[in-house]
């Protein structure tokens, strides 16, 4: 019964990650998205726990840096694991300040020769091991230790210090942070880097640490995303996972009693720079019934519960506004 509950709940419901915050969409979409049911989630989290509070499912039992590594490899990592991701600390007038470096800012060429460096300057006779995935950087350890209680995506551009842990558990995660910066500071790659007009590679960001969880069956929507981290989740929890398509329709072609899909940084399906193309999609699949329920999540906190009949409204939310909202 319990099952048969679940998948009722899940029939045809649409829920969606967004790359685009609101304040980038254009005024039709931002209209509609106004007539929906409208709830803000602060302080900032990752984008997976939100989802899986909007699944009414319990988090992660595990370490989110060994479900990212299991999303990456396909296989469950073995002992404990922490995210070690490439970062930026900038100096601000009287604090310092995150950037996450992606895309064209971090070659894979660089975080390879970061990580070597660092491997062979630090990790001799240690009980622990620095290596990447991609432009990903873990750490692994005999020991755990605590880490930052975000992704460096969820805690850019605030002060570091308002994520890192903090007391007499800090100090094994502040001593290897000290040696890191030690060791990157006036680094070959930093040097290049800063000749071409790039940010420093002067820190790794650890986050996320902690063991992957016992694999088991859980009742989930399909998945469609590139975002490893989900990926790993729904690999543990035995459940389907699937590449990101390209478009909505797609989703729903192939899952048609309801998907969880993740948009890539690019919007999907519109032109250059129309940060609302994917959106007008899933308000279309929306009003033609092929979607009873739709649950948008945006990277500023904001989540829109979306139904058909929303259309109706004659009044409006002004997004605006959300900021005064009480956080969920």
């Amino acid at each position: 019964m319990l099952r048969r509950n679940l998948k009722a709940h899940i029939k045809v419901h649409g829920l969606v990650v967004l790359s685009a915050a609101t304040r980038q969409l254009a005024h039709p979409e931002r209209r509609r998205l106004a007539k929906s049911r409208l709830t803000r989630h602060y302080p900032a989290t990752e984008p997976l726990l939100r989802v899986l509070s909007a699944l009414n499912l319990p988090l992660p039992e595990g370490g989110l840096a060994a479900l990212r590594l299991w999303g990456q490899t396909g296989e469950k990592p073995a002992g404990w694991h922490a995210a070690a991701d490439p970062v930026c600390l900038e100096a601000g007038l009287n604090r310092l300040y995150l950037r996450v470096l992606s895309g064209p800012e971090l070659p894979e060429h660089d975080v390879a020769e970061i990580f070597q460096h660092l491997q062979d300057a630090l990790a001799a006779d240690r009980s622990w091991s620095l290596f990447r995935r991609g432009t990903c950087g873990y750490l692994q350890s005999d020991q755990a230790m605590s880490t930052a209680s975000a992704s460096p995506q969820v805690a850019q551009g605030d002060s570091p210090g308002d994520f890192l842990p903090e007391g007499e558990q800090a100090r094994a995660h502040d001593r290897l942070q000290g040696e890191v910066q030690m060791c990157l500071h006036e680094n070959a790659v930093n040097r290049r880097r800063e000749r071409a007009g790039m940010h420093p590679v002067n820190a790794l960001w650890f986050w996320g640490g902690g063991t992957a969880p016992g694999q088991s069956t859980t009742a989930l929507p399909p998945l469609y995303a590139d975002d490893p981290l989900f990926t790993g989740y729904w690999l543990s929890r035995s459940a389907q996972a699937a590449p990101w398509p390209e478009d909505f329709d797609a989703c729903l072609e192939a899952s048609p009693q309801g998907f969880v899909a993740v948009a890539p940084t690019a919007e999907p399906a519109g032109e250059a720079g129309d940060s609302g193309a994917g959106l007008r999609v899933l308000f279309r699949m929306l009003e033609e019934g092929r979607l009873r329920r739709l649950t948008l999540l945006f990277p500023d906190g904001l989540r829109a519960d979306c139904r058909r009949s929303d259309r109706l409204r004659w009044w409006r939310r002004d997004l605006e506004a959300l900021s005064g909202l009480p956080a969920r």
